[in-house]
């Protein structure tokens, strides 16, 4: 699979040097090996015939053993041994005793008034024995050009051979890829050279994204679609301007080249969102390779731009979707990437999608509801565990969409933290809790849960100082709820802003404590000012011993920290009965009212309602067990 990158063709003397280049490389390359493997074998068959020499020299001197055992009797060594003169190949040869003294010198050239130099000489050095014993050495002088010659010729002829075969092979595919990139790009108008990026556009994206299906199904090959969105680039835009914007995308563009290498096809589809189709083998790295492209940030001179991806992907194999249902995948696949909070990789998978068209459809009725003002708040009350005067309430938030569907804060809450609404849903609740509780009797306290996003942004503490002013609510009234979840990780800001919070005269509440991490940690770490037991301790204590005791040691800690206590789920007498007897400060669920929305709050006369709430509870209590007393 080519990666295109415009419409740029390559000159054809260009081809034709590069193809000459290659093939006088090979050709010198060939011959070089040849040279080096001829002339081994070259001075293989000197040594042969020498070997040969050399016996016959022992054989028919049989005073050669006297000649180098005798004492050195003359300066000059004997020149002559009789009628054992070098012919043929043999140029010469020289004799010499165990102590290295030179004893038999016989040189053809010196035999010879035309004696020439031939091309390949060579000396080989052999042993001479006799008895089993090593008595001398000759060195032979061999030529062994004419061997050498043939061999020679032979070999350059056959590396011209493969040489012009390999650079014809080399031509044949050049000429196969140009013509499938040709017909992958049929018309010059694939390919935009006026593009911001020079990347191929949308049209041909999805004109190669056919081909290669195409050639999918021919080969039982898979195929990899990738769609990848800039993350947050329009705010980029509307910040500095759409020619930083433009340089943007073309690093980003390049980045891609680099990383996907010459095998994957990208694409610059429109605006912020690019294409790559990687094929069977790329594809198994090309997922990590996606995501380390915006690992670095991009400099602009003094602008520092960080960059995440939203990708979605599909894979398609021996043509078991089309080419239009892989990209409709991909689509999917990359909504749901945006869908839950971007800066991932999100694989097509027909269970997955669908959970994330829920969430979608979540998202924008959060998104309508933010817009509209739709959220309402519930208040469920408080009473004190002993005397069940009412003491405060705590804020509920609800959503009921335009035909009437109730979406609980178990689906839309996490929904509205992944799409980045939970600050401002957060404080509108805050505001509206305190707005109320302001008409309220003095005596009357106000619970409000904070989300563990609000902790991020760093203005948490001066948001809510800015509320109790504009709401005039004495502060003393109001009691944050937090969950343990706001201790995962770097506690220290946390804490600190709890203290700043505590510090404006806000009580602070651990909620549902009980669940998930709980740590005794947190309660020395920090002063809470009440911990909220979690309901799954009063259910469980109606049949397990154990349940009864952790509830009751967990009423024992709060009281040793000078915190107050409340129970959740209080929905029968005898569960209002355990926690008082166990000492729990107050106590919340159906047993002493529903959450209610602040119409039904002005119609009931607050200085009664200690009555009232006697009134429901000496008698049969309707408690529906089956709803949590917090949703």
């Amino acid at each position: 699979m080519l990666k295109l990158l415009g419409s740029q063709k390559t000159p054809r003397f260009l081809t034709n040097a590069f193809l000459f280049c290659v093939g006088a490389l090979l050709l010198i390359v060939g011959t070089n090996i040849a040279r080096l493997e001829i002339n081994k074998l070259a001075h293989d068959k000197a040594t042969e015939l020498a070997h040969g020499w050399s016996t016959q020299i022992v054989t028919n001197t049989p005073f050669l053993p006297q000649i180098l055992a005798a004492p050195r009797a003359k300066a000059q060594p004997i020149r002559n041994l009789g009628n054992l003169q070098p012919v043929g190949p043999i140029l010469g040869y020289r004799i010499y005793d165990l102590t290295g003294d030179l004893r038999v010198l016989v040189d053809r050239s010196e035999l010879s008034s035309d004696a020439t130099q031939p091309a390949f000489r060579t000396q080989i050095t052999l042993p001479i024995t006799s008895g089993g014993k090593k008595i001398g050495t000759i060195v032979s002088d061999v030529d062994a050009s004419g061997f050498h010659d043939v061999l020679m010729v032979g070999a350059v002829k056959i590396g011209a051979i493969l040489s012009v075969a390999i650079s014809f092979l080399l031509l044949v595919s050049l000429m196969v890829k140009v013509a499938s990139r040709q017909e992958a790009l049929r018309s010059s108008n694939l390919i935009q050279n006026g593009t911001v990026t020079g990347m191929p556009n949308q049209p041909a994206f999805l004109e190669i994204l056919a081909t290669a299906h195409s050639q999918e199904v021919a080969q039982h090959t898979t195929t990899n679609l990738y769609l990848l969105n800039l993350d947050r680039f329009a705010h980029v835009n509307e910040r500095l301007g759409n020619s930083v914007g433009n340089m943007l995308l073309r690093l980003v563009a390049e980045r891609l080249r680099l990383a996907c290498g010459n095998t994957v096809v990208c694409a610059h589809i429109n605006g912020d969102t690019f294409g790559v189709i990687a094929d069977e083998r790329t594809g198994k790295r090309i997922d990590k390779t996606l995501q380390q492209v915006f690992m670095q940030p991009f400099n602009f001179g003094p602008n520092v731009i960080r960059l995440s991806a939203s990708i979605g992907a599909a894979t398609s194999t021996a043509g078991l979707y089309s080419a239009d249902e892989l990209h409709r995948h991909a689509e999917l696949a990359l909504h749901a990437a945006k869908t839950n909070g971007g800066h991932q990789l999100v694989a097509y998978d027909s269970d997955t999608v669908m959970e994330f068209r829920e969430i979608d459809r979540i998202a924008t009725v959060v998104e309508d509801a933010c817009q509209n003002n739709e959220f309402e708040l519930h208040y469920q009350p408080v009473v004190d565990s002993r005397t069940r005067k009412l003491c405060s309430f705590e804020a509920l938030l609800r959503l009921t969409t335009a035909d009437g569907e109730k979406i609980g804060p178990d689906q839309f809450i996490p929904v509205a933290e992944r799409i980045g609404r939970i600050e401002e849903i957060g404080l509108w609740t805050l505001r509206e809790a305190c707005r109320t509780v302001a008409g309220l009797p003095k005596h009357i306290g106000m619970a409000v849960n904070l989300s563990v996003q609000q902790f991020n942004s760093g203005n948490l503490v001066s948001e809510v100082a800015k509320i109790i002013k504009e709401t005039r609510v004495d502060p003393a009234r109001i009691e944050l709820e937090v969950t343990e979840g706001v201790m995962i990780g770097d506690t220290d800001p946390v804490f600190k802003q709890l203290s700043e919070l505590q510090a404006l005269g806000i009580k602070i509440a651990l909620d549902d404590f009980g669940t998930g991490y709980s740590s005794l940690n947190y309660l020395w770490r920090f002063n809470f000012d009440k911990l909220k037991v979690d309901q799954a301790f009063i259910r469980a204590s109606d049949h397990s011993p154990k349940a009864h005791a952790l509830l009751s040691k967990i009423v024992e800690v709060g009281r040793l920290l000078d915190m107050k206590v409340t129970a959740e789920g209080i929905e029968t007498e005898s569960h209002a009965s355990r926690v008082a007897d166990l000492g729990c400060d107050y106590s919340q669920g159906y047993l002493f009212g529903r959450a209610i929305p602040q119409t039904s709050l002005a119609s009931v006369v607050i200085s009664e309602f200690a009555e009232y709430i006697r009134r429901q509870t000496g008698g049969q209590a309707d408690v529906d067990g089956t709803e949590a007393a917090s949703g």
